[in-house]
């Protein structure tokens, strides 16, 4: 950015005649836009906000404004670069913020003048979707995700492995450290933050580590009594069905739920919705036998 050529005047947007209220009013407006806490990693940003602070030093001094306008009015350039003896030395970011950082008040909850020189980059947030076993159970995701750089601030792919932790409910947060924007001036990278969103399974339903399945089974099983397939997190398993078992009836089979919980399994009596004549004919013997 050049800026030898440029009016201080321009550099705030102020008019020559401008006011000292009017002149550090626009001055902290600019340095709030332009100040490294809200631009980490940009460089143009940080020129442009100590080129600001340049202008702001010059024309805020009666004194050095009075030696400035003078120039003005005499032909001589105006721009920074030409009147490098009005400046009282300050360059860096650091020297601006303890100048006038007491004038911008604070951002983010914390006074500019007491910003560190090293700072930790900002938290990033995504999404990570699971499987209902993965979720359930525990288990290892493998993810690609962008680590931004001070170089590069979209970042570059990095290919990870994130574990998830057994019975993670939907909407459960994980802390990836060191996996967020890069820190400002060698300060550490922030963390990823990655909200868990676990895909529905449509055998179970879930309430706390409780697992609950419906479990068909034909009419003559839920009369007599017998075995029926019940789906689990590990595979098929076998469920004993009592004789005179109605449909609706919760049995529990212990520990298959997550982390040690139950499983409750209901009962779904299957009548056939078309009957051979043998079958019909059973049937029927088993209405005459309740008349």
């Amino acid at each position: 950015m050049s800026v030898g050529s440029k009016n201080l005047y321009e550099i705030l947007g102020v008019a020559e005649d401008a006011s000292p209220d009017v002149i550090r009013k626009a001055y902290r407006k600019l340095a709030i836009k332009y100040h490294p806490d809200k631009n980490p990693g940009d460089a143009q940003a940080e020129e442009r906000f100590k080129e600001v602070s340049q202008a702001y030093e010059v024309l805020s001094d009666a004194q050095k404004r009075d030696s400035y306008d003078a120039r003005l009015r005499g032909g001589f350039g105006g721009g920074i670069g030409d009147i490098g003896d009005l400046f009282g030395g300050f360059g860096s970011i650091e020297e601006i913020l303890h100048r006038y950082g007491d004038l911008f008040g604070g951002f983010g909850g914390i006074p500019f003048h007491a910003s560190p020189a090293h700072q930790r980059g900002r938290d990033m947030e995504a999404e990570l979707r699971v499987g209902f076993r993965t979720a359930a159970k525990g288990g290892e995701v493998d993810v690609t995700v962008r680590v931004p750089s001070v170089h590069d601030p979209r970042g570059a792919e990095k290919r990870i492995t994130v574990r998830i932790p057994p019975a993670t409910e939907d909407g459960a947060k994980l802390r990836l450290g060191g996996l967020g924007q890069a820190g400002v001036r060698g300060g550490p990278p922030g963390d990823l933050l990655l909200t868990i969103r676990v895909a529905p399974d449509p055998r179970f339903t879930r309430e706390g580590n409780v697992l609950r399945v419906d479990v068909h089974v034909p009419v003559h099983v839920a009369a007599l009594g017998g075995k029926a397939s019940v789906p689990t997190l590990d595979g098929e398993g076998t469920l004993s069905v009592p004789a005179g078992t109605s449909s609706g009836t919760l049995l529990r089979i212990r520990g298959q739920g997550i982390r040690g919980g139950d499983m409750h399994a209901r009962i779904l009596v299957d009548v056939p919705k078309e009957l051979s004549d043998e079958q019909r004919a059973l049937f029927e013997q088993l209405r005459d036998l309740d008349d």
